[in-house]
């Protein structure tokens, strides 16, 4: 059998595509690094796009499209994800000292009056509630709910002398005085 010597200056088929090929792999595993990195940065919205754009621009990356289709429906699901709501009377609290740590006082203030209707005697509900409205700025309210977590626990007392959250509270005469009751 003769073989026919190939043109010069012309390109066959079989050696102009996988240049090609490998050229759409890289744009698509860029892309795909990139959805990666930014999935890690939380920011989920940007992610799922350039997921989305793997899958809808790169069909012919059979398995670098179905690991980003993968993605693009874990970045839903986070995108989608909505924030737990409190089941039990004591998530009531769990819940508000998670918002207070995150400084969204007002619904850590929420939260922590409706723990406090399940149990108005717990003295851990009266004293995060006592810090959290003093961080809030509302020292009257902060003052009487420390006031009755002291009484409910004379260790919150210690707790309180100590605590930076109720710095604002410190020049305050009466504040003073639920904290150190041996000086009056």
């Amino acid at each position: 059998m003769k073989k026919v010597a190939a043109r010069k200056g012309s390109k066959s088929p079989a050696t102009a595509a996988p240049a090609n090929t490998w050229m759409i792999h890289e744009k698509a595993l860029k892309e795909f690094e990139r959805g990666v990195g930014l999935l890690q940065k939380q920011s989920y919205s940007e992610a799922l796009e350039r997921f989305q754009t793997i899958v809808t621009g790169f069909p012919q990356e059979k398995e670098l499209t179905d690991r980003a289709q993968a993605y693009t429906r874990i970045c839903r699901n986070l995108l989608d994800q909505r924030e737990p709501q409190p089941r039990k009377p004591e998530d009531f609290f769990y819940y508000g000292v998670i918002k207070a740590n995150e400084a969204d006082y007002d619904e850590a203030v929420k939260l922590l009056e409706r723990a406090l209707q399940n149990n108005p005697k717990d003295e851990k509900v009266h004293y995060v509630l006592a810090s959290t409205l003093a961080l809030k700025g509302e020292r009257r309210e902060a003052l009487a709910h420390l006031q009755q977590a002291i009484e409910l626990n004379a260790t919150n007392r210690i707790y309180a002398r100590n605590d930076p959250d109720f710095e604002p509270l410190r020049d305050d005469e009466n504040f003073q005085n639920l904290i150190h009751p041996e000086e009056m």
